[in-house]
């Protein structure tokens, strides 16, 4: 009897770990970050692998754009910059503004909304999403070419990875997000396009002056 019940927590102890492993891959690598995932496949354990699989194949979707412009202007480097709202995000954008001055030729900033809202909840990170994009471009010098802003509902990094690809830019821009030690490790944006992307990146920002 002692035996049956210690297979039984055996069993139990597998199917929870199965379950939050997948969960903690769907949301950090996948770009689900609602913490539900987490009761979800700590219930369904190892059933929630193809799930996970599944929905993390779904493809990143642009959901509002505005182009200016749409002629490329001049010679100079085509930029992209994920742009998210945080104080790495923001130090990135204006370390590449002052970097770039009167050489860049495109810009291209694209922020990610998430994929598991419904409803007006979408709708409403939608016009958050939009406003912040606005207002980072009101903030950029006048010598840089006028922007075009994407807001993308999807995985950030196969939202990045498609941007860089339609605008056929030279240089894909993201700030460094670290987890404890903020200096030494990469948050897992950064991370997976530093093994994917096949464009220059540049993670974090140049030093502020």
């Amino acid at each position: 009897m002692v035996t049956s019940w210690w297979w039984v927590l055996l069993v139990a102890v597998v199917w929870l770990t199965v379950g939050l492993l997948t969960a903690a891959w769907f949301v950090i690598r996948a770009g689900h970050p609602h913490r539900l995932w987490y009761v979800v496949g700590g219930l369904l354990g190892p059933l929630f692998i193809p799930i996970a699989v599944e929905r993390g194949r779904a493809n990143a979707t642009v959901v509002d754009v505005v182009h200016r412009p749409q002629i490329r202007q001049g010679t100079g480097l085509r930029v992209a910059v994920g742009v998210d709202g945080s104080p790495e995000s923001d130090r990135a954008l204006r370390a590449i503004a002052r970097a770039l001055g009167r050489t860049a030729s495109e810009l291209v900033l694209i922020t990610v909304t998430s994929p598991d809202l419904v409803g007006d909840d979408v709708r409403t990170e939608q016009r958050a999403a939009r406003r912040m994009l606005d207002e980072r471009v009101e903030a950029l010098p006048d010598e840089l070419p006028a922007p075009t802003t994407q807001v993308v509902r999807g995985h950030p990094v196969d939202a990045l990875l498609a941007a860089a690809e339609t605008h056929d830019v030279d240089l894909l821009v993201v700030g460094r997000h670290g987890h404890g030690m903020r200096d030494r490790l990469l948050g897992s944006v950064a991370e997976e396009l530093t093994r994917r992307s096949s464009r220059a990146l540049l993670l974090g920002s140049l030093p502020e002056r």
